[in-house]
Formats: structure tokens, C-alpha cells, sequence
């Protein structure tokens, strides 16, 4: 690499002003009845001053690639340097939208070790797809001491079929959200057959129901589809590398060091045909738009054995011989208690709008007189539904605490399985309120670290020493010598 300064790809300005024509077009949905003339005359304005602004941070913006860091200079009302040292990056990814692809361009995104820039890259730098891709490959020379491997020897661990893609994007929206669509499009049904029985035209809902139902729950299947198209991953000695993507392509390498924990996740659809997908918990990969994520699937919605033979070929760190413990007697009975407790307060609540709603519609004929019996069938559901949760919670809640590595499993409709590293937990919280007191019972919440914002993980209801080990280990590795957080590339 030379010191000799870059500038990004002129079609940032382009970027820019596409961003104030969505702004405007939104303003003129919201406020339609303004003088169009005004409306005009500040788009005009707006546009014009987000031209000038844009070329002239476009044309005093200087990057510079050396041998040990990226310098990015600024000089336009306000002076702005960004050094960044290659010790401290984490990742260097590409993305290339639809935008990049119609002008050549990717984007360079250059990620830092840092929890609060796990959201947003710290730089994305637009470039020509050449520039970037030997821009990254140089960069990375730099970081892993080791090329990329070439797209044409990217040789997936597990082959993803156009079918993966599809099933995948249909069986990995989550459960709520699908049944929340399902209630709409049952709506919409009950609508447009009231309509034809009615001879009214179409049902007043109905259409509305109908978008919601495609917003909830046909958008982000579609939005994977076009996400995960094309799934790739490869590992490369101490390196998983990550590309996917049809209209937009995004491609990421990071350092095994670099995952705090690996989830198998599956949904209540998914788990019906047997299939599970693998998450991992990584430090300076996010893309800062939906293409990337600090927690990027690394394999696609697969069967128990190909789950399996991907676990212990990309990730064998993770994988151990676990003997998971379930939750005791004691957490069952606080479960019991707070779903009474909150059926007792649904009931209260319910109590008056179901007697004025009786009141109004048990003399009514029809469907009006159904009507009078809805709010208590909705709570007697809503109690029934409780119920069931707090049962699947206790009996699918589990905890394993091995030498290097412990693991949670959480979920009710939704389920998951998350293995972490001691060397990563940064704090463990160990709380517990006066019903779990009362029957010897604690939640651990554990946050790792570099931890995306304020996420962190939970577990369900054991016994405080169960707990106080996940603590304890970490302390006892520190004092031995086994723990250095220099070693974990944080």
C-alpha cells in the first residue's frame, strides 16, 4: 500500500441527492394540500444545497491507505481527521446496492473493535469495484496476515440450494410475527366473504388487513430471499469467510477470536420440518443497513445432521459433549405463581368493558350477539395462552456449565441454543425478586463482551450457585493464567 491519497467514487453525491428526493417525496405525501409552487421552490432549494454541500465534502475528503493505518481527512467548514490504526479494526467488508452496481462502485466498510460501533461501521468508503476489492485484499493482508481466498475458490463447507434460500426465508420469521399476520389475513378472508355474502362490494378491512398481512409477514421473507441469495461460507484457518446476496451483495471475513457466542435458532415452523439455522455473535462486522449484522447466519436453515457436521467443521471451538441440566421444582412454582398473578390482573381489567360490552349486545341477534361474549373469550384465551408458555418455559429452559465453554437454552415458540466462552463474558448478573427468593431460584443475565449496545443474554430460572459458577470460572481463569483478554483480539 502507498500513502498516496483517494478520493471515495463521485456517486456519493449522487447517494445524497437521492436521499432529499425520498425526503421530499415523503413531504409532499404528508403535507399534499401546500402550495405546490412553495413545495417546488424548496425542493429546488433543498436539492441545490444538498448538491453544493455533497460535491464540496466529496471534493475535500481525503483517505489514505498506509502500511499501519487508514487516515480520513476532511476539510470543509469544520476539520475532521479519523485515524485508524490496523491493530484496532476489526473487520473490512464489502457491500455493493443496487446504486454501486448500476456505476461499478462497491463500498468499503471498515469496522473497529468496539461494542458501540457494532451497529455502524466506523468508515464505509465508496470506490470502484476493482479499487475496493484490492483495496480490501491488501487490507486484509494487513489484518490476518493472509490473502482472501478468490470468489471463484470460495468453496462453500455446505452447499445452499436456490430451495434452501426459499425455505430458509419462508421458516425463519419469527412465530409472533407470523401468527400476528395470520390474524390479519384471516381478517381480510372474513371480510371479503362478508362482502360477497353481503353483495356490498369489498369489505371495509379488508384490504388494509390484507397489507398488513403482506408487511408482517410476506416483506421479510422476500427481503431474506434477495438477502441470502447465493449463500456462501468458507473457513480459512482461524478465518470464516461470508458472502450472499442477489440484488445487493455483501461479502465479510472475520477472525474466529472475534465470536463471543453461536446460537442454533429455530422456529416453531422451521422446528415442524426438522431444520435449524446458526447465528453467530461477532464483534466489528455490522454493515450498518439490513445486509449486515453483528450477529450474521453463518449457515442457512438445515437438517439436525448437516446442523451438526457445520457446527464441528466451521466452528469445532463451540462444540463440546454437554449433560444440560433442567430447571429445578423451585421454578416451576414461581412460573405458577406469576401466571396467576398476571390472570388475576388480566381478569380485573377485563372485568367492566366485557360487562358494558354484554350489556350493549346480549339482546342483539346475529353475529351482535357473539359480540357480547368476545372480551371473555379473548381472556379466557390470553390465560389458556399463559399458561402454556410458563409450562413450555420451564420444560425447554436448560443450563450446562462445561470447562471452557457454558450454554443457555431459552424459548417457547421460538427456540434457541446459545454457547458462549468464559474468556468472553464480560459481567454476570445474577438477580432474583421475592417469589424466586421465596423457592431458591435466580435468572443470570450475562453480557458479553463488545456486546452490541445493551444486549445481552439471559437464562432461565436455577439455583444461585448454578449461577455464581459462570463468575466464579471466569475469576479462576484470570488468576491462572488460562484467560488473557490480549489473546481474544478485543
Amino acid at each position: 500500500m502507498t500513502g498516496e491519497p483517494l478520493r471515495c467514487h463521485p456517486t456519493i453525491i449522487v447517494e445524497d441527492t437521492l436521499h432529499i428526493i425520498v425526503v421530499m417525496a415523503l413531504f409532499l405525501f404528508i403535507f399534499g394540500r401546500l402550495d405546490m409552487s412553495l413545495v417546488a421552490a424548496l425542493g429546488v432549494g433543498a436539492l441545490a444545497l444538498t448538491l453544493l454541500f455533497s460535491y464540496r465534502r466529496w471534493k475535500r475528503t481525503l483517505i489514505r491507505f498506509s502500511e499501519k493505518e487508514v487516515v480520513i481527512e476532511r476539510d470543509t467548514l469544520f476539520k475532521f481527521k479519523k485515524v485508524l490504526p490496523y491493530s484496532k479494526i476489526a473487520a473490512v467488508n464489502i457491500s455493493q446496492g443496487l446504486l454501486n452496481r448500476i456505476f461499478g462502485t462497491s463500498k468499503l466498510m471498515i469496522n473497529i473493535n468496539s461494542g458501540h460501533n457494532a451497529i455502524l461501521p466506523e468508515a464505509s468508503l465508496t470506490f470502484k469495484r476493482e479499487l475496493a476489492e484490492r483495496l480490501r485484499g491488501e487490507m486484509s493482508r494487513h489484518l490476518y496476515d493472509q490473502s482472501l481466498p478468490a470468489e471463484e475458490e470460495m468453496r462453500s463447507i455446505v452447499s445452499f440450494s436456490t430451495k434452501d434460500v426459499v425455505v430458509h426465508s419462508l421458516f425463519s420469521v419469527p412465530t409472533s410475527q407470523t401468527l400476528l399476520g395470520g390474524v390479519f389475513l384471516a381478517n381480510s378472508i372474513v371480510e371479503m366473504y362478508n362482502s360477497v355474502t353481503t353483495e356490498m362490494g369489498a369489505g371495509g378491512t379488508a384490504l388494509p388487513s390484507l397489507f398488513m398481512f403482506f408487511l408482517i409477514q410476506m416483506v421479510p421473507s422476500i427481503t431474506q430471499l434477495f438477502r441470502y441469495y447465493n449463500f456462501k461460507v468458507h473457513r480459512q484457518g482461524e478465518f470464516i469467510h461470508l458472502q450472499h446476496g442477489l440484488i445487493r451483495t455483501y461479502k465479510t471475513s472475520f477472525r474466529i477470536s472475534k465470536i463471543n457466542a453461536v446460537r442454533v435458532k429455530s422456529t416453531l415452523a422451521s422446528r415442524l420440518l426438522h431444520r435449524s439455522c446458526i447465528e453467530a455473535e461477532v464483534v466489528g462486522i455490522a454493515s450498518g443497513d439490513s445486509e449486515g449484522s453483528s450477529r450474521p447466519v453463518i449457515c442457512l436453515l438445515k437438517d439436525d445432521e448437516t446442523i451438526k457436521k457445520v457446527l464441528g467443521e466451521l466452528v469445532p471451538e463451540f462444540v463440546y459433549e454437554r449433560t444440560p441440566g433442567k430447571q429445578p421444582v423451585g421454578a416451576w412454582s414461581v412460573l405458577r405463581i406469576r401466571t396467576l398473578i398476571a390472570s388475576v390482573l388480566l381478569v380485573l381489567a377485563m372485568a367492566y368493558p366485557s360487562a358494558v360490552l354484554f350489556r350493549e349486545n346480549a339482546s342483539q341477534e346475529g353475529l351482535l350477539n357473539l359480540a357480547a361474549y368476545l372480551l371473555p373469550l379473548l381472556t379466557a384465551l390470553a390465560i389458556l395462552a399463559a399458561v402454556y408458555a410458563a409450562r413450555v418455559s420451564y420444560r425447554v429452559r436448560e443450563i450446562d456449565l462445561g470447562e471452557e465453554l457454558f450454554t443457555f437454552v431459552n424459548g417457547i415458540l421460538d427456540r434457541e441454543t446459545v454457547v458462549m466462552s468464559y474468556d468472553k463474558v464480560q459481567m454476570v448478573r445474577v438477580t432474583k425478586g421475592p417469589i424466586a427468593r421465596r423457592f431458591g431460584v435466580s435468572r443470570g443475565t450475562v453480557h458479553l463482551l463488545s456486546s452490541t449496545g445493551s444486549k445481552s443474554i439471559s437464562s432461565g430460572l436455577f439455583s444461585e450457585e448454578q449461577l455464581d459458577r459462570i463468575g466464579d470460572t471466569v475469576m479462576e481463569r484470570m488468576a491462572s493464567g488460562k484467560y488473557d483478554h490480549r489473546l481474544n483480539g478485543i
